[in-house]
């Protein structure tokens, strides 16, 4: 498996040790012991299999601790932005970083409503049907905005800050819409009362 190396400081093979299973977990995880290749440093990952299977979910490093995870069900084009997005994060390419940021976003907007041709169209689609606040609507603008400076040449410079900070409100938006809301819905439905 290739992840970043906290010693290394790059990207290299991590060598398995030994795979702990704990498949009655909910969701099920899977732990891996393992080793850079260059340094020997050992390592600790974590995958989850979150209803798609472990191959469908992406290593996690638990130690050396990594900073982002997502261990909820996402639409399959969101997950891959949003992983690429933190590579790129890791490997310290603020344009990409921003780029793939926006690139989910997009994906968030069409999920919502396919026939969206833009992500900003998306997105005043979802604020205009109520499926995100003001505030939420105001945030996925600000990335938009940001991933646009990325995407398209422009002397507009994109550093580290931008990448970490569009990172943060993505998963904030996130976690909004498909862990939040989700399990606020259940809480409700759990607590109506059968009218007798």
């Amino acid at each position: 498996m290739i992840y970043i190396c906290t010693n290394c400081e790059k990207h290299t093979n991590f060598i398995p040790i030994h795979v702990h299973l704990l498949p009655n977990e909910m969701p099920p995880e899977e732990y891996t012991f393992a080793r850079c290749e260059t340094c020997d440093k050992p390592a600790v990952f974590l995958r989850e299999d979150i209803g798609i299977g472990f191959d469908a979910d992406e290593y996690y490093r638990m130690f050396p601790a990594h900073d982002r995870h997502i261990g909820y069900l996402l639409p399959k084009v969101v997950r891959a932005s949003y992983e690429e997005a933190v590579r790129c994060e890791s490997s310290k390419s603020w344009i990409a970083c921003v780029t793939m940021v926006g690139r989910a976003l997009e994906a968030v907007a069409k999920d919502y409503d396919p026939k969206q041709r833009t992500m900003f169209a998306g997105l005043k689609e979802m604020y205009k049907n109520g499926a995100i606040s003001q505030e939420i609507h105001d945030w996925a603008n600000e990335l938009r905005v940001i991933r646009n400076f990325g995407a398209h040449a422009s002397e507009e410079k994109i550093e580290r800050q931008d990448a970490t900070e569009a990172l943060d409100f993505l998963q904030a938006i996130l976690e909004t819409l498909y862990y939040m809301r989700p399990k606020f819905q259940k809480m409700q439905a759990r607590r109506v009362k059968p009218v007798t």
